[in-house]
């Protein structure tokens, strides 16, 4: 919310000095006629006139687009062009050139924008409907001038395109207006500096409501405004929606233009900020009670707000508690200023209904430590406060781990703002937020990095900067150099990023990156990144294909920090129980298949419901059929099946389900879970998968034609299978033969030992060319085999396929069996 401009009468108009000649006239008259024809709208108060007081220098150089283009679909919708106004339903174009800056404010039930150009524009087609139909505009020889008359407490926005700077009474469209730059001001060398990217102009005029002297620092690009009102002593910094506008009582204030921004000064000198005009957000002032004080001014307003506390009378205890706890949490205790909160909260509960209160105990709980108390951080807040909270919910998403990107650009926002906090607090928090923004922000994110003291724990950024950019090599010999520093928690981050970087490039194998993780976790412990550092021997652990060590260095994460790491563990545990399920797939080994299956039983329910975790389901589901556990195999399938994504996916599901089913002697079940798992678009293997099943579904059902058909041109070793069965159990033993002599030769190796699937197929087929007196068949497969069949195998093997001895009786009929 605005603050309310006190009313004309109770501040004295203040003469702005002497307009240089050819000024517009007084009023809303015509100009001197010296001004080229320009047009002074009527509509302006008497008392209204500007003058340029000062510019920077060097002159700023005109943008080459003219900033942001957000709002460009409000310019081309009235078919503006350059220098045109196009006029919507609720938004208008204003015509500024890239190298005028301009400020905007709303005092009274007016919103001003005051243009620093210096010389005309063409504003003849600017006209609006609704609440722009109140739209004036005044152009002077220092300034153009436009006003809007707010009929209620409705917003304006503002956003810069190429062909100016857009007005509206709703948010532009296609950006996050929340998103947008804010001006954080901060001592500077002579006074109190507004940073601007561009800065514009600064000019002195008179408040057309209040009547009050405004010195108006503008901005050429879209640098946002100051948040909140800030009362010093002479002066008011009034919140604006862009530039910086300062109402000044006392004639020794002034405020002059320079390369970075507006400088706010007193007798042209720097002054005592009085812990105001520093911090442009009532979050930060009001809400955290933060003050610019050296440290012992802060531990003293500490000592003396205890006092003031124990002495307070029961009506004013809270406040008085309140303030203590801000003074604490301004001397960068949040564990004392939390704990004066509970106690001052349990005798007066009601107190938490304030915003502010309920603010200053969840960043308490932050400073402190506690990310569950800290939670209270993502809101809901005042809508007016919405911009002026992001710094600390990025702070608490940067706590909370598993919202990097986002946490990271929501404290570059405001990262020169958190620069000026009090020095223990500030050097608390500033390390870590430059930091996770030096590691996960984007490169427009990196670039708020700029002027950061000095310090391991900054080179360290510096480090990651680097490596983000891709001066790896730069980066590297920084991380060597850090890892022996005596801040032992830089030297493990830097330690950790070394060896990450060994495993990327080759230097270090995998498996040995994982134990070389070990010797780090003690100092990973104390610099409070034991979950990441685990984390990362886990990884190493998965590319040496070690899977189940992976799973233990997982564990020990949620076993040692409780949930440190919730919000980082799923995704690579599920990409350990995945490995694990792959490599289970190729093992023969039913007591490692049992243990694997025991591993990912134990881990499923920690895993969040999605198509990740259905996909793990899947593999094991499979598992489970392998072993001989239908039941249980069903239950996974028809689990994972609504949890997956994809129609693949699905259908794999469906199939692994369908097996199931007929494992448990259910072909109607087995039907349908290939019905309702279907789709039109699946891959071949898929649909010849589904065939095969089919076809074992028909043969369940005792229509074993109906089988044959579906099998029919399958050669794959499944489809071979059911249909040389069939075959068997209706004697067509030359048929078997047929499906038997292509399922032993795409099974059977030439060399290497059998094992016992591949002796029984051996076995198999023999019978069969017994049965059906194929003495070619049995050669064949005699040869095949060999030497290579153990025990009661390969004497019954020998039986079936030793030639007949004609010399002797013929064999009786039980000799081909």
């Amino acid at each position: 919310m605005l603050p309310k401009v006190p009313p004309a009468a109770a501040h004295p108009v203040v003469s702005p000095p002497t307009a240089p000649s050819g000024s517009a006239q007084q009023g809303g008259g015509t100009a001197d006629e010296g001004v080229s024809g320009d047009v002074l709208f009527k509509g302006l108060p008497e008392s209204w006139r500007a003058v340029v007081l000062d510019k920077p220098t060097p002159p700023p150089q005109p943008a080459q687009n003219g900033g942001k283009s957000s709002g460009a679909t409000a310019g081309k919708a009235g078919g503006a062009a350059s220098g045109e106004t196009a006029t919507v339903t609720n938004r208008v174009l204003i015509p500024v050139p890239p190298d005028m800056g301009i400020a905007a404010f709303q005092s009274a039930n007016r919103f001003l924008i005051v243009v620093d150009n210096a010389r005309p524009m063409d504003t003849s087609a600017l006209r609006g409907n609704g609440i722009f139909s109140t739209l004036t505009v005044s152009t002077l020889a220092a300034a153009t001038l436009i006003q809007v008359q707010l009929p209620d407490t409705r917003k304006l926005y503002l956003s810069q395109q190429a062909e100016g700077w857009v007005l509206g009474d709703q948010p532009p469209p296609v950006t996050d207006y929340d998103d947008r730059r804010v001006i954080s001001p901060r001592p500077g060398d002579g006074g109190i500096l507004y940073p601007m990217r561009r800065p514009g102009r600064v000019l002195s005029i008179t408040d057309p409501a209040s009547g009050s002297r405004l010195f108006v620092g503008t901005s050429t690009m879209d640098d946002g405004g100051i948040l909140s009102l800030r009362i010093g002593k002479g002066y008011e910094v009034w919140p604006t929606t862009e530039g910086v506008v300062v109402a000044v009582q006392s004639p020794e204030i002034s405020m002059r233009a320079t390369p970075d921004g507006p400088l706010l000064s007193v007798d042209g000198k720097a002054f005592p900020d009085e812990g105001v005009a520093v911090y442009a957000s009532d979050v930060d002032l009001k809400w955290l009670g933060l003050q610019d004080l050296p440290p012992e001014k802060l531990r003293e307003r500490l000592h003396d707000a205890f006092l003031a506390a124990a002495d307070s009378d029961p009506a004013q205890r809270f406040e008085k508690r309140l303030e203590e706890a801000k003074a604490a949490f301004s001397a960068g205790s949040g564990t004392e200023a939390r704990g004066i909160l509970t106690v001052a909260l349990e005798d007066d509960p009601e107190e938490a209904n304030r915003p502010g209160v309920l603010f200053l105990l969840a960043a308490s709980e932050l400073v402190a430590g506690n990310k569950e108390g800290a939670s209270l951080l993502e809101g809901p807040w005042p809508d007016s406060q919405k911009r002026a909270v992001q710094l600390w919910r990025g702070l608490y998403l940067a706590a909370e781990g598993g919202h990097e990107a986002e946490a990271a650009h929501l404290l570059a926002m405001d990262v020169d703002r958190l620069k000026n906090y009090p020095a223990p607090l500030r050097d608390m928090l500033l390390p870590g937020v430059a930091e996770e923004i030096a590691r996960y922000g984007t490169q427009d994110d990196v670039e708020s990095l700029e002027n950061l003291p000095s310090g391991s724990a900054y080179q360290l950024v510096d480090a990651f900067r680097k490596l983000r950019s891709g001066q790896r090599e730069q980066a590297y010999t920084l991380f060597s150099k850090l890892s022996e520093d005596r801040d032992p928690i830089v030297a493990e981050k830097a330690l950790e990023e070394r060896l990450v970087m060994n495993i990327a490039s080759g230097k270090t194998a995998p498996d040995a990156a994982a134990e070389q993780y070990n010797t780090l976790m003690p100092d990973a412990r104390l610099a409070g990144r034991e979950v990441q550092a685990r984390l990362q021997q886990a990884d190493a652990y998965m590319r040496a294909h070690a899977w189940t060590d992976a799973l233990d260095a997982i564990d020990t994460v949620q076993a040692g920090t409780g949930d440190a790491g919730d919000k980082q563990i799923p995704p690579i545990l599920m990409q350990a129980l995945a490995g694990i399920a792959q490599e289970s797939s190729k093992t023969a080994d039913k007591g490692a298949l049992l243990h694997n299956a025991a591993l990912i039983k134990a881990h499923l329910p920690g895993l969040p419901d999605g198509p990740r975790k259905g996909e793990v389901m899947v593999a094991y589901g499979k598992m489970l059929l392998r072993l001989g556990l239908p039941d249980e195999a069903a239950d996974i399938f028809s689990s994972a099946v609504p949890m997956l994504a994809t129609p693949d996916m699905k259908a794999l599901a469906g199939e692994g389900l369908a097996d199931a089913n007929l494992e448990r002697k259910r072909p109607q079940d087995a039907l349908k879970a290939l019905s309702v798992t279907d789709s039109p678009n699946l891959p071949d293997a898929s649909r010849a998968a589904r065939q095969r099943i089919l076809a074992r579904i028909a043969l369940a059902t005792g229509d074993q034609n109906k089988a044959l058909a579906l099998l029919s041109g399958d050669a794959s070793p499944v489809s071979l299978d059911i249909s040389a069965r069939i075959h068997e159990g209706r004697g067509e033993w030359s048929a078997a033969v047929q499906d038997m002599h292509q399922l032993a030769a795409s099974e059977i190796p030439a060399k290497g030992p059998l094992d016992a699937d591949m002796q029984a197929l051996a076995l198999r087929l023999a019978s069969d060319a017994s049965q059906a007196g194929d003495r070619p068949m049995l050669d064949w497969v005699a040869a095949l085999a060999g030497d290579r069949m153990d025990g009661d195998n390969a004497r019954l093997f020998q039986l079936l396929t030793k030639p007949v001895d004609t010399t002797l009786p013929t064999a009786g009929p039980e000799s081909g069996q």
